[in-house]
């Protein structure tokens, strides 16, 4: 069903100035009101009214007979601005469509509906009032709050504490892992094979095709003069060792240049299968050879599991006790150095 389309009021940019008016003074309002009752909790204290009288007696009596004998009173003038602003942006909301249903908006605004309950419990709540007045700010590109030495020093700390908590359950996490693969034994290393690695098999296997083909390929082209002079010199031995070709080298006057001939004709003959075997590493015959080399190893691996499992295990452990060693690196002693 195709969704009705979204009325836009004229005179957007008026009403946007208008709309960022009223969130600044709703701001200055909620600061305000969250000021008079944090000290009207502490007025309530003895110790502090008396500091208050001591400073200055005009405003202790002041304040005493005229805020906070009547400072519930007061609170309903905040509490109905409020009200207001709660249901000025409720109707906004339905008028632009901006949730899916008209009766979303409390829901999603509930720090601001639950702040407007005249109760000690519920007025705390309009500190997330603040929050997300400031949020919208923020976003507005009014207020940059990460150039304020506040939030610097907040997001140090913040990070240090998430950092730590973070790496203490993580290391906690890994040491439930460890213990895990100690007991699980037979078990762990089966489901690892046949749960893990055979799914995977043909990824595997072409993987390794591929690792094998390129690192022997760049072996031998970057030291080839060097492979094929230590050939050289194995067939010159060889030649040199076997008796047939040294009874060939005593005929006279051909013994020699037929010599030479075997020797440089078995040289040639080696290299160029060197090179053919390296340049064959792309054929379909090396994707063969590996494909049933890795079908072996698997299968031998699943076939005696219950002789590699302890070996399996401690390999599992020791790469887990390396996750730990480097979780437990203090990061923000480098950001923050």
């Amino acid at each position: 069903m195709s969704r009705a389309p979204v009325i836009r009021p004229s005179g957007r940019g008026t009403l946007a100035w208008a709309g960022l008016a009223w969130d600044l003074t709703v701001l200055a309002l909620v600061a305000i009101n969250l000021g008079l009752i944090l000290f009207d909790s502490l007025f309530v204290i003895e110790t502090f009214a008396a500091g208050v009288a001591w400073l200055s007696p005009a405003v202790h009596d002041w304040y005493a007979a005229t805020v906070h004998e009547h400072f519930a009173t007061i609170d309903l003038y905040f509490v109905a601005i409020f009200i207001a602003d709660v249901l000025i942006g409720w109707g906004l909301a339905i008028w632009y469509q901006r949730y899916h249903r008209w009766f979303f908006y409390p829901f999603v605004h509930w720090y601001d509906v639950l702040g407007c309950i005249p109760l000690a419990g519920f007025r705390w709540l309009r500190v997330l009032r603040v929050l997300a007045l400031g949020i919208r700010l923020q976003r507005l590109g009014l207020i940059d709050v990460r150039q304020w030495r506040a939030y610097a020093f907040a997001k140090k700390y913040y990070d240090i504490l998430v950092e730590e908590v973070s790496d203490r359950v993580v290391v906690n996490v890994l040491d439930g892992i460890q213990e895990e693969v100690r007991s699980g034994g037979k078990d762990l290393t089966t489901r690892v094979l046949q749960e893990i690695i055979q799914p995977r098999r043909q990824q595997l296997v072409n993987v390794i095709s591929q690792r094998i083909e390129a690192a022997v390929t760049k072996a031998y082209g970057d030291n080839r003069d060097e492979i094929q002079g230590y050939v050289s010199k194995l067939v010159n031995r060889a030649v040199s060792d076997n008796v047939a070709i040294a009874g060939v080298e005593r005929v006279p006057m051909l013994g020699a240049a037929v010599t030479r001939s075997l020797e440089w004709a078995i040289r040639d003959a080696v290299n160029s299968v060197l090179d053919e075997a390296v340049t064959g590493l792309e054929s379909d015959e090396f994707d063969d050879m590996v494909q049933h080399i890795a079908d072996s190893v698997l299968a031998q691996l699943l076939e005696t599991q219950a002789s590699v499992s302890p070996d399996i295990n401690e390999a599992i452990v020791e790469v887990v006790e390396l996750l730990k060693e480097q979780v437990r690196v203090q990061r923000w002693k480098e950001t923050y150095a």
